[in-house]
């Protein structure tokens, strides 16, 4: 953890508002961009946003600098995305846009792009509605995973559980997906 960011913690945990404001601008972007790829909607996304930063802000005395401090923040936000979601009995999926490979890897002609759209939108959908289908604790480590691209044990970190625990949903969640959507 850099020095600068170690300073700034302290003087907020001691009281300082506008330490805090430099937290939220340094970290604001990145924790909007992974609540709305949990919430998928603006207004969910906006919640997840304002609630991450109240409960920071009301436990930031009980961070020990035994983490990076986005880690300590992301685990909060996922923490929440998965007890809302999983209160409402749905979690929405990430879209992750046109560049990323799991959305490339199209069979069929290339040059006739109103076919490439159409099977893209399909599929995404065939995905989205899979995923659905998931346990919540599935589909969180699933997303963290191949959406957000954390580690097993950064996941571990997050969920607080084990390595082996996550390992296990990963498997399942895995198998299950191919299973739903008629991959061998």
């Amino acid at each position: 953890m850099e020095k600068e960011e170690v300073d700034l913690i302290k003087r907020i945990q001691g009281g300082d508002n506008m330490a805090f404001h430099a937290i939220m601008n340094k970290y604001g972007s990145r924790v909007m961009n992974v609540a709305y790829s949990f919430a998928k909607n603006t207004q969910d996304a906006e919640d997840l946003y304002q609630e991450t930063f109240i409960r920071v802000f009301r436990n930031i005395k009980s961070f020990r600098f035994e983490s990076e401090f986005y880690t300590w923040i992301y685990r909060i936000l996922t923490n929440l995305a998965y007890n809302q979601f999983k209160k409402k009995g749905r979690m929405q999926v990430v879209d992750p846009g046109e560049n990323d490979y799991l959305w490339e890897t199209i069979p069929g002609d290339k040059e006739d792009e109103a076919d490439v759209q159409t099977y893209k939108s399909a599929f995404k959908e065939e995905v989205d509605n899979a995923l659905l289908q998931l346990s919540s604790q599935q589909r969180t480590v699933f997303i963290l995973k191949h959406y957000e691209g954390k580690k097993i044990k950064d996941i571990a970190a997050i969920l607080d559980c084990t390595e082996g625990t996550i390992k296990r949903y990963l498997f399942r969640a895995t198998r299950k997906l191919q299973d739903l959507l008629h991959v061998a």
